[in-house]
């Protein structure tokens, strides 16, 4: 079963192939973190549960804070080309590949927010109780 930590690692190695020198925060980000740097957060819209599987459907954010905060137009723009690219499609996870639903982008307080949406089924890790039919005869 795929986990929120195996989606996560496969985003920030996803960041790290294109942004290689600029590190990924996992704590808290309120203050005293270097910049330039990230922050990955996933999180969880709904989940349906039906009798062998379950649906999620996620949303990835993405924040990027830049080296310089008044200085950042150009910074901003480059960081968020290259990240609509890397994930305009699909995020490979382990040996799946989740199709992204839809990338949102907008900066706050100058920092960039950057987002995709993805949903994905997983099959319980449960055999139905019982013996499994072995023939079925029909008269119709």
């Amino acid at each position: 079963m795929l986990s929120r930590a195996h989606i996560n690692k496969a985003v920030n190695d996803a960041i790290k192939t294109i942004f290689p020198t600029v590190p990924i925060q996992s704590s808290d980000i309120e203050e005293g973190f270097p910049r330039p740097s990230f922050y990955v957060s996933i999180e969880t819209n709904s989940t349906q549960q039906y009798q062998f599987s379950i649906m999620r459907d996620m949303t990835c954010r993405i924040k990027y804070f830049p080296k310089d905060r008044n200085l950042n137009k150009e910074e901003v723009y480059d960081v968020q080309d290259k990240l609509e690219m890397q994930f305009g499609l699909t995020l490979p996870v382990g040996d799946r590949v989740f199709t992204i639903d839809g990338a949102a982008t907008e900066v706050v307080d100058k920092v960039l927010h950057f987002s995709f949406d993805f949903s994905y089924y997983e099959s319980k890790d449960q055999a139905p109780e019982g013996p499994l039919m072995e023939e079925l005869e029909f008269n119709g």
